[in-house]
């Protein structure tokens, strides 16, 4: 399904809807009353300010949603959150409003993407008067988070769509923060004082005077519409900020109407500003067309006449079987069209055929990556499928294994063996996940921190099984490896925390950096990857399929589960031997794989490359090959972390003390005062489990403690007496209930699935289907979930 056609509701059960529903149409009829409040609120001072959103919510809203945001901090959008709690809304107002009148609602959701944002008429009338505008010009309006980095955050929204690039940007991990030092750079030669606050995060600037200074440093032009409103009658002004350096001011813009169109550049930064928020504008063929260099470009998906042209080539392809390598663009291009339609109009059958074309369409790509996107697509469509058409889809996933072996350079496997192994492999992971359900089962809802610890050392140990059974099979396939090798495991399984349903992080040591050697592994690791696709569990955006991210596919069918670690969102993810695909790849030597934990070749410090990377390999537990390998990295890495940092600071004391310390603590505290918050169902593992696992990755780090498993390391912090043997155990209790919840919750939904809802026992809903989809809490786990937030809440206060 497409992400644009969920229907989206900030509240937990449909009985609200109405109330809200109200609330909303009273809202739209106060704007005097929000514009007598905003002109009081104006006069507060920044301590008065934060008293006042903490009163009741609609002045909470009423504050983050308009200019006086910037003295309180951002708020972050809750687009995600909403998704993940799908109810009924009007779908008019959920649509996006691209060719009509934007409401408050779509306002709220698609440009300052908070749903909870007030809207008044002022800022309809302004938004609509720029849509208007830019319609006219081929352009419509894109949204960004309505927090201090909105001009940052529309500018490289902006910048994404131009084929230009800046290569220094480029290099840039995050992105905003360099922007907001350049910026920084230049005022500060007039206002040094002004010029530390451009520098921090979530610092507002202006359009002209500040944002505009971009245009010269980056030698890109910036064209800035700005909007001013008197009684609800809007003016626009549309200028171009010209990229040259050294122009006065009076010439370092001029009136976009006013440039003769052989002058006015063809690309520039296209911004929006809408009065204390700033938006970017898109061309509408980017947003009409899929693809701009495509044959088919001319396709508008609304009209009769463009449909007839698409069922034309639909007609066309589907003559021609062997596709041949010009029209396999064409056909993948054309498939995404017919698609997005199917899901728009909500057509399952019509879903699953182009899904399914798309898989044939990867297939013949041919390449390692685009077939195992092919096994990825065609999984999907298994799902959707009837018996006998699961049989034709088999055949194909078979087929893409035939290719994918003789592509590595491996001994073709005969059709009974491929599916005698499809079929084990499943079964083997099912039966691993029945014998651990029987024995959450048999536990007490809260029970021992001792309990909780034997059932995941157990999940580990039954999780390595299973990976070097299937790592075996592609050994087999292969011959033997080529050199002396190690797997080693990352993240929740080095930790001994990983539930049947987690991710798979991992890496491989070869004791030789060859070519040869690499290209053995990439196979293996290939090979490694389809099986576990052929699993079912691994959902489509993981795969990094362009054309799905071109219409904004949503995976709402296939269950998230034992699946490689993602590659679909950049910064994030890609703990695999493929790595990134752009500045790290995990198959090295020990010394080459510590060195990602330390500096690169170039004498920059990888944290600030790749600012999760370090972090995730610090952590390790052995899985195959030769255990010397892993014992050498482990040695490796402790060098890399004595290394000097700066003066009184090595990079040990950096990484646990300083780097994303802030940043985590944001993310995952508990935020009880957040009013927003109030009312929406518990995240298992962002809510719980995250923060206090960070704070102990951290505490060892700092410590120096060997143990990579959670309650190893209490026990070793224990011993060294940096925990008393009380906080001790307490810390084993917290650790326990979360981690036990967050199997409990995975185990409910046979996925990675978040949601916990404390409401449905204490309440007694007797709704079977509201049962099913929500994991309910009960009584006794609930008032130590109570004090496991307290606990939370106190130590981040501290």
């Amino acid at each position: 399904m497409l992400s644009e056609n969920l229907r989206v509701h900030p509240l937990i059960f449909p009985v609200f809807k109405s109330i809200e529903e109200k609330s909303i149409s009273v809202r739209r009829d106060t704007s005097v009353y929000a514009e007598i409040s905003l002109k009081i609120f104006a006069e507060l001072n920044l301590p008065d300010l934060n008293q006042a959103k903490l009163v009741c919510r609609a002045w909470k809203q009423l504050i983050q949603s308009n200019n006086l945001w910037k003295k309180c901090g951002s708020v972050g959008p809750r687009i995600t959150a909403l998704k993940e709690n799908p109810l009924e809304v009007d779908q008019a107002d959920i649509l996006d409003p691209s060719a009509d009148q934007w409401t408050p609602r779509q306002i709220a959701i698609f440009l300052w993407q908070d749903p909870t944002t007030v809207i008044s008429d002022s800022l309809v009338a302004k938004v609509n008067a720029a849509a208007a505008y830019l319609k006219e010009e081929g352009f419509t309006l894109k949204g960004v988070a309505s927090n201090g980095d909105c001009f940052f955050s529309a500018f490289l929204e902006s910048y994404a769509y131009l084929s230009r690039k800046i290569p220094l940007l480029e290099e840039q991990a995050d992105k905003i923060s360099h922007l907001r030092q350049v910026l920084s750079g230049i005022v500060k030669h007039k206002d040094s004082k002004r010029a530390e606050e451009i520098g921090e995060r979530g610092a507002w600037v202006s359009g002209i005077g500040e944002g505009d200074l971009l245009a010269s440093a980056l030698s890109i032009p910036i064209r800035l519409i700005t909007v001013n409103e008197k009684q609800l009658i809007c003016g626009i002004h549309d200028g171009l900020i010209f990229s040259e350096a050294g122009l006065t001011e009076e010439d370092r813009s001029q009136e976009w109407k006013t440039i003769s169109p052989e002058q006015q550049p063809a690309e520039y930064i296209f911004i929006v500003d809408l009065g204390g928020h700033f938006v970017y504008a898109q061309p509408l063929k980017q947003t009409q067309f899929l693809f701009l260099d495509s044959k088919i470009s001319g396709l508008l998906y609304s009209g009769a006449l463009s449909k007839n042209i698409l069922k034309k080539k639909l007609d066309n392809l589907e003559n021609d079987e062997l596709l041949s390598k010009e029209k396999v663009k064409e056909a993948e291009e054309t498939y995404a069209l017919a698609l997005q339609i199917a899901v728009q109009k909500k057509d399952a059958i019509e879903e699953s055929i182009y899904i399914e074309r798309l898989g044939d369409v990867y297939l013949r790509k041919g390449a390692s990556v685009t077939l195992c996107q092919a096994a990825g697509l065609y999984q999907y469509v298994l799902r959707l499928s009837s018996e006998d058409r699961q049989e034709i889809i088999k055949e194909k996933l078979f087929n893409v294994q035939h290719l994918l072996t003789k592509l590595c350079e491996g001994k073709l496997l005969s059709h009974e063996v491929m599916k005698e192994q499809f079929e084990d492999n499943r079964k083997t992971l099912k039966k691993l996940r029945e014998e651990i359900e029987k024995k959450i089962q048999a536990l007490p809802e809260t029970p021992s921190s001792e309990k909780v610890r034997e059932l995941y050392a157990e999940i580990a140990q039954q999780i390595k099984i299973f990976f070097e059974f299937l790592a075996r099979q592609g050994i087999e396939t292969l011959g033997p490896a080529p050199c002396e090798y190690a797997m080693i495991g990352f993240g929740s399984l080095a930790r001994e925390e990983m539930t049947p349903y987690s991710d798979l992080e991992f890496g491989i040591l070869i004791q030789d950096d060859t070519s040869s050697n690499k290209k053995y592994f990439k196979h293996l690791t290939a090979l490694l990857h389809l099986k576990i696709i052929n699993l079912g569990e691994t959902i489509l955006p993981a795969l990094n399929i362009t054309c799905l991210k071109a219409i904004d596919f949503f995976d709402g069918i296939t269950p998230r589960g034992f699946a490689f670690d993602g590659a679909g969102v950049d910064g994030k993810g890609c703990k695999t031997p493929f790595g990134n695909g752009k500045t790290f790849e995990l198959i090295q030597t020990p010394e080459k794989m510590a060195q990602y934990i330390g500096m690169d070749g170039e004498g920059q410090w990888w944290h600030e490359k790749e600012p999760h990377l370090p972090m995730e390999l610090l952590n390790f537990t052995h899985l195959l090959g030769n255990h010397e390998l892993t014992i050498e990295y482990g040695r490796k890495v402790q060098e890399k972390l004595n290394m000097p940092f700066q003066e009184g600071l090595n990079l040990r004391q950096v990484l646990g003390k300083h780097h994303l310390v802030q940043a985590d603590m944001i993310n995952f505290a508990p935020d009880m005062s957040n009013l927003e918050k109030h009312g929406m169902l518990f995240r298992v593992k962002n809510d719980f489990y995250r923060f206090p696992h960070l704070a102990l990755d951290r505490l060892a780090l700092l410590k120096e403690v060997p143990a990579a498993d959670t309650f190893a390391r209490i026990d070793q912090l224990n011993n060294q007496g940096i925990l008393m043997n009380t906080a001790a155990d307490k810390l084993k209790e917290w650790m326990s209930i979360a981690l036990f919840m967050r199997l409990k919750t995975y185990s409910h939904y046979q996925a990675q699935q978040e949601m916990m809802n404390p409401l449905i026992k204490p309440f007694r809903f007797e709704d079977p289907n509201l049962i099913h989809k929500q994991f309910a809490l009960d009584n006794s786990t609930l008032k130590k979930v109570k004090k496991f937030i307290k606990f939370l809440f106190l130590f981040i206060a501290r």
